[in-house]
């Protein structure tokens, strides 16, 4: 069967929902949009750690996808 394989489609969706979730915390970043977790503000350069470490985390799971396990 000469069709389109997939090659692991669990790490291109978590990938992509990391992905949109790093953006969305980056717009939280940009806009400064406070976020308050009971009766606690959450500062805004989290979202710019966890932007960065969730683009980081999808980034390594499109590698992984395209690369294969070596």
């Amino acid at each position: 069967m000469g069709g389109l394989i997939m090659k692991r489609p669990a790490s291109l969706i978590c990938g992509i929902i990391l992905l949109i979730f790093a953006f969305i915390q980056l717009i939280r970043y940009t806009f400064a949009v406070p976020v308050v977790v009971n009766g606690i503000t959450v500062p805004i350069w989290v979202s710019a750690v966890i932007a960065i470490i969730f683009g980081m985390m999808a980034f390594w799971l499109f590698n992984e996808r395209k690369n294969g396990l070596k």
